[in-house]
């Protein structure tokens, strides 16, 4: 049976991922340097677990021995605040772990390498709605998180030129939902929504804060929908798929909305008196637009979110009163 390794597999995503590539019947190997009780996960016995830093090269070959099919999720990231906050932490740590998985994979020769890149490589696009090819087009993310996740890219590219390693590109689009992680202990400190739901919901804070520009745009993707296109990208790259190999695939949602009206949203979802916010400058930087063309992955991969954003807030909502 194929071993599916998932780097950065105690992750918000990776967790989600391992599991449903587990009830597809594949045997799946968790790869962090975070363990599972440490993260609050409980996975079934027949998941195994590798302990592993994968800056260290000796300990990722460890981790990585015997595994078939690589799903590369494992980054230093965080919400706005940390990743202004923590630039060169991020750079550092990315281009290690790259530095060691690719050769490693290499050498293993493992089928195919599935890696999760960002969708901040397109923080300057030249049009909009932007599409995957663009990204050769535009001038390089100036945010540090965003410009580790493109040299992402181009190891997989030339790691498949120079010694023929199948790979494919995803590029997650702003997931929210329940049981989403943050590094800060601080309220503001997740991403968007979870963020303003805490605010709304147990902060009771009036008028609402909204951090950096409030006419910025986000097509945002409920979680159960991303693992979903996942999950199928990495069954067809299994499978040799000629259309999924050596391709990049935006993991998005069509629709887009400025964070003012977001929060305007959630606002009357959940409270009576009249909205009203100010804006905290967090002089953090970041993509002022993000709307992106799915075309690519709808007609390849016959994908699309299933989940509407108010169902998804609701369920997120029910998650965030039930561990405050």
């Amino acid at each position: 049976m194929t071993k599916i390794g998932i780097t950065g597999g105690c992750g918000y995503v990776g967790s989600r991922l391992a599991l449903t590539l587990f009830e597809k019947g594949y045997n799946v190997y968790v790869i962090d340097k975070a363990t599972p009780k440490e993260r609050n996960l409980k996975f079934p016995s027949k998941i195994k677990y590798r302990k592993a830093d994968l800056t260290n090269y000796s300990q990722a070959e460890k981790s990585l021995s015997g595994i078939d099919v690589i799903v590369h999720l494992a980054a230093n990231m965080g919400p706005l605040l940390y990743m202004e906050k923590y630039q060169a932490d991020i750079l550092r740590e990315n281009c290690a772990i790259d530095s060691n998985v690719y050769p490693i994979a290499t050498k293993n020769k493992v089928r195919a390498l599935i890696y999760s890149s960002s969708s901040m490589v397109f923080q300057h696009p030249l049009k909009f709605p932007y599409k995957e090819e663009d990204i050769t087009k535009i001038n390089p993310p100036t945010n540090i998180y965003g410009f580790s996740k493109l040299v992402g890219e181009y190891f997989c590219r030339a790691y498949n030129k120079q010694y023929g390693l199948d790979y494919v590109i995803i590029r997650y689009h702003n997931i929210y939902g329940p049981g989403e992680d943050s590094k800060g202990s601080n309220i503001e400190d997740v991403h968007v929504i979870p963020s303003l739901l805490k605010k709304i919901l147990i902060k009771k804070q009036y008028p609402l804060e909204l951090l950096g520009n409030p006419e910025s745009t986000r097509p945002f993707v409920y979680i159960d929908d991303a693992v979903e296109a996942t999950s199928l990208i990495v069954e067809r790259a299994i499978k040799g798929d000629k259309k999924i190999l050596n391709n990049d695939f935006n993991i998005a949602t069509q629709k887009h909305i400025k964070i003012k009206d977001l929060a305007e949203m959630l606002w009357n979802m959940f409270e009576k008196r009249p909205f009203k916010y100010k804006i905290v400058d967090t002089h953090a930087i970041t993509a002022k637009r993000r709307e992106v063309d799915t075309t690519k992955i709808k007609e390849i991969l016959r994908w699309k979110p299933k989940t509407d954003l108010k169902t998804g807030i609701k369920k997120t909502a029910d998650w965030i009163l039930e561990i405050y």
